[in-house]
């Protein structure tokens, strides 16, 4: 009875010692290597550039800080191109061959729904997708429970801009106009939530992704006689659809999802971008934020150009936070489920700049409100409370 005890002694031991020493993908002792997917050559290029910019920003700052647990962040940044199946390809190069520890921050919704089955296989988790599609935390999808959202989705975005459009004009015609995949469906998903419960009708125009020409969309609108245009678009988007939309005598009141909060917009769209209002998951980077304050002063301190500061750059800091924060509770031997468990731990957790996020085993979607900006003399202002 004594061998049978000691025996099982020493089992229990040889477990223990081998969940404390066995090895995760990405994990040394001196390094945590996460993987990163972005477009760095498609029509989103610019973005693909400034994000991880930004959140190289806060791992350099965190790295010259000790590390997490003493190891050092570095991130591997793959090119998709904007497009699903490339990015397919991508997630299995960084997982089967580089080895990451974790995907993070992948830009784009329909990117983002096409690699979650290589998630679910591989027991990967995504933190802080690039997308504010709130079908990245749909617990009932795919990999959801590998998949960290920290932004307020499309779909309750568009709910909550309708709802303010009507508070300003109970008669207001909407128009939309947005992009014909993953990105569009889920504001199409709202949009036809916010018909039902409101009684109102939107008039719906779709593009493809990567288009530069509107015509035909703002032309419809025109001949719709609408007032109130909800552009769900990214950057060049609402640029070009103001635009056009000045030079064919049309001037409606211009909304966006939180991707055409960047401050270019105002700035590119000029005069036909005055008054501009677009709703925003997070603190302005220029803010008073504390989030917002060490960011600049970081932008500072390693000498950031100008022209990468924004509401992207800043994004790619703040979700480093996120994903950071993740790391530090995943303890001084981290696993992929315990980066999990992790993150499943934070209640109330303020970042500085996200609104405080609250993660569980039943509930991944971080953020659940906006503030809506509003571009005034050519500078962005917060002109609400936040808005669930």
């Amino acid at each position: 009875m004594k061998n049978i005890t000691g025996l099982l002694i020493i089992i229990g031991l040889m477990f223990i010692t081998c969940d404390k020493q066995a090895p995760a993908p990405g994990v040394t002792d001196t390094e945590i290597l996460i993987g990163n997917i972005q477009d760095l050559s498609g029509p989103m290029k610019e973005l693909g550039a400034v994000l991880p910019a930004g959140s190289n920003l806060y791992f350099q700052y965190i790295n010259e800080e000790g590390g997490v647990h003493g190891r050092q962040i570095k991130m591997i940044v793959e090119d998709h191109q904007y497009n699903p199946q490339k990015a397919v390809v991508a997630a299995k190069k960084l997982i089967e061959k580089d080895q990451v520890f974790c995907l993070y921050n992948v830009i784009g919704t329909s990117p983002c729904e096409a690699i979650r089955p290589i998630l679910a296989e591989t027991g990967t988790p995504l933190i802080a997708p690039a997308t504010q599609s709130g079908t990245m935390s749909d617990m009932s999808r795919p990999a959801s429970d590998l998949i960290f959202h920290t932004d307020t989705g499309y779909d309750k975005q568009t709910r909550i801009l309708v709802d303010h459009i009507l508070s300003q004009d109970a008669n207001a015609k909407i128009g939309l106009i947005y992009q014909d995949d993953d990105y569009g469906e889920n504001v199409l998903k709202g949009a036809a939530e916010a018909e039902k419960a409101t009684g109102t009708s939107i008039q719906k125009e779709a593009y493809q992704r990567g288009a530069t020409d509107f015509a035909g969309q703002v032309g419809n609108l025109i001949k719709g006689g609408v007032g109130h245009v909800i552009i769900a678009g990214v950057v060049k988007e609402p640029i070009i659809v103001m635009k056009t939309a000045a030079a064919m005598g049309f001037s409606p009141q211009f909304y966006g999802t939180s991707p055409t909060m960047d401050h270019r917009v105002a700035l590119a769209a000029g005069p036909a971008g005055e008054g501009f209002i677009a709703s925003n998951f997070a603190n302005l980077w220029n803010s008073d934020a504390p989030g917002a304050v060490h960011y600049r002063e970081l932008c500072a301190k390693y000498e950031v150009p100008e022209a990468y500061m924004g509401m992207y750059h800043f994004y790619g800091y703040i979700t480093a936070k996120v994903l950071v924060e993740g790391l530090e509770r995943a303890g001084k031997n981290p696993t992929r489920k315990r980066l999990v468990n992790g993150l499943e731990t934070l209640k109330n957790w303020d970042s500085g700049a996200f609104p405080p996020i609250t993660y569980n085993s039943n509930d991944h979607a971080g953020t659940e409100s906006v503030v809506l900006v509003q571009v005034k003399e050519g500078v962005q202002t917060v002109i609400s409370d936040w808005v669930k």
